[in-house]
């Protein structure tokens, strides 16, 4: 799916629903997003939060037995 929003003057947070259907979510792997275009005469545009929501849902991560490995210890956390 592409969803392409276009705004004029932009200000504030706007709200930009990812499917047609709110009780049925969108599965993706990778979300993209692009400013293709400035605004006031070529200044900036800055994006300084983005939030994106989901559903709640029971996830199997915390069935699986802990890493001992060395080798997968070294990216455990983010440094």
């Amino acid at each position: 799916m592409m969803l392409q929003l276009e705004l004029v003057e932009p200000s504030g947070w706007f709200h930009v629903p990812l499917t047609d259907n709110p009780k049925k979510p969108t599965h993706t792997l990778m979300l993209q997003i692009a400013v293709l275009a400035n605004h006031q005469n070529g200044g900036d545009t800055h994006m300084r939060q983005i939030k994106i929501y989901t559903l709640v849902e029971e996830s199997s991560i915390g069935k699986f037995p802990r890493c001992t490995a060395i080798d997968f210890m070294m990216y455990l956390s983010i440094r």
